[in-house]
């Protein structure tokens, strides 16, 4: 039966390629013509999910006039067809058994573990055996690098080896130990070295648990599933940041809902800012990410400090904060966050690198639909903000029914760099879906990477995403990675490498080129799409 499976999905892929190919619109009776084959053949050799889907296709295409299709108008018809077809590959053998099974995992929620080692070939084995678990994996041979996620994306849990050659794993942990020990990140020491000595400084250091290699993987996976749990408990009963002293994410919605309440029984406005540090990233590459700690913490106390007293300071994310301001008009929250600007800028921030000051920039928005979610007004005043921010930072800008009219702002930039069309446009158009629910992007398609080199687009002062086929004629994935670290604003690119599961030595090689993630062909886009909010989110 597998024969069959692979021969029915290569005649899909070359079909579609064809028509990926052409300019000119298909047919009504063309696109009719696939769908009912298609529909019959995957059902009869057991592919019913394929099956389910044409025939719903068909049944729609039923429902309306006879038409030419344009790419555009075909290609989001068959967007959902196309995904399952990539992921029906025939290495994915848990997908050809259930094909439902993959895509019912939530990858939204996925728990994020940050592993650092030196030794590449464990890197990939603790990769593959943990994603299995449904739990996201950023993995690196870089302290440099396993320090900037930790800091940017809060990481539910960490393994590091002591061993590493560029810098120990003993100094990694000093330098962490704080945040460790403040936010609670569940930390797994891997060492050949486990005599008592080495157990102890490791624990003084903050660690909660010490394995030693060879690895029993059954045995780590229990270990870090109870630290997972202790996380999760903690983190539900904890509502202030430990860093900065504001309140967390975690106390949001229910602070939210309870303002919005007494705002429409007493029939008074409540207002929303958004607040974010100019240039902070700047502050951890110049001055360290200890000082930006020191930043943070003493942002939030100046804003508590200042506003009013029943106006509540949560941090929201990074150098993100959100302000909700009851009995406050739009009107007022600007004025208020105006001055609180002008008093921030005179603060001075010490560094062994000399003092310095700060500016931030804000969006308000007041809530004038108590039907309307949380997120919908945490978006209109991040537009906003972005608005303050394009116009030159240090300003506050107020959120108006006139900015959906507006172009949208460009925060990120993502490349698709792939010789295969089918594969590229398939990636725009989930990667498009995926934004388009809470940011905008500007995505370009690039069928090598002498495509990609050859205009300025790669050049801009944005954050850029690339994903990035290992294997492509002119210049493979590994010198387009290589090219890309090499660039003046390197550190503004995020690169996930997509590669095939024999391939192993691209794998090394990537990792230790500077890659954030990879993923092996093939691959849910679902798991993709969650992996690149996670990876997005530290960077814009």
């Amino acid at each position: 039966m597998r024969k069959y499976r692979e021969t029915l999905l290569f005649h899909i892929h070359k079909q579609l390629e064809t028509w990926f190919s052409q300019e000119e619109p298909i047919s009504h009776d063309d696109l009719y013509r696939f769908l009912h084959s298609l529909k019959g053949t995957s059902g009869t050799i057991g592919l019913s999910d394929l099956s389910d889907l044409s025939e719903a296709l068909l049944n729609h295409m039923d429902q309306i006039p006879a038409k030419e299709w344009t790419s555009p108008e075909w290609r989001s018809f068959l967007l959902e067809l196309i995904t399952l077809c990539y992921e029906h590959h025939p290495e994915q053998e848990v997908l050809l058994e259930d094909p439902t099974l993959k895509r019912e995992k939530n990858y939204e929620t996925q728990p994020l573990i940050l592993i650092l080692d030196d030794d590449v070939t464990l890197l990939m084995y603790l990769k593959e055996n943990l994603e299995k678990l449904n739990w996201s994996v950023i993995a690196t041979v870089h302290p440099h690098k396993a320090l900037d996620y930790f800091h940017d994306m809060k990481p539910d849990c960490l393994i590091l080896d002591l061993n590493i050659p560029e810098t120990g794993g003993f100094q990694v942990m000093q330098t962490l130990s704080e945040k460790i020990k403040k936010q609670y990140i569940p930390t797994t020491v891997i060492s050949i070295d486990c005599d008592r000595q080495t157990r102890f400084r490791a624990y003084r250091l903050g660690a909660d648990d010490v394995m030693c290699k060879p690895l029993d993987i059954e045995e780590l996976v229990v270990r870090l599933e109870r630290q997972l749990g202790r996380k999760r408990w903690m983190d539900r009963i904890l509502f202030i940041d430990e860093l900065t002293g504001a309140y967390n994410r975690n106390s949001l919605a229910d602070t939210y809902k309870r303002l919005l309440s007494d705002a429409v029984r007493t029939s008074t406005p409540l207002s929303l800012g958004f607040l974010d540090i100019d240039h902070f990233k700047g502050v951890n590459d110049t001055h360290g990410h200890l000082i930006g700690d020191k930043v943070l913490s003493q942002f939030a106390v100046f804003i508590q400090a200042r506003a009013e007293k029943h106006d509540i300071l949560f941090r929201y994310g990074g150098e993100e904060f959100l302000l909700l301001m009851p009995q406050t008009t739009v009107q007022e929250a600007k004025q208020r966050l105006d001055q609180l600007l002008d008093a921030f800028c005179g603060e001075v921030f010490d560094s062994p690198e000399g003092a310095f000051s700060l500016s931030f920039s804000a969006g308000v928005v007041q809530i004038q639909d108590a039907e309307k979610p949380l997120p919908f007004w945490v978006e209109a005043a991040d537009t906003a903000l972005y608005s303050a921010k394009n116009l030159g930072r240090r300003r506050v800008e107020v959120a108006a029914s006139t900015d959906a009219a507006k172009a949208p702002n460009v925060k990120l930039k993502v490349a698709i760099i792939d010789d295969d069309s089918m594969i590229r446009t398939m990636l725009a158009d989930s990667v498009k879906t995926s934004f388009d629910e809470w940011m905008y992007a500007d995505i370009q398609q690039f069928q090598d990477g002498e495509a990609f080199f050859s205009i300025d687009w790669h050049l801009g002062p944005e954050s850029y995403l690339v994903i990035l086929d290992g294997i492509m004629p002119k210049m493979d994935g590994l010198e387009v990675l290589q090219r890309i670290r090499n660039l003046p604003n390197a550190k503004r690119y995020t690169v996930i490498m997509l590669t095939g599961r024999t391939e192993e030595q691209d794998i090394v090689r990537a990792l230790q080129l500077g890659a954030d993630d990879y993923m092996t062909k093939p691959f849910s886009m679902r798991e993709l799409e969650a992996r690149i909010k996670r990876l997005v989110k530290r960077v814009v």
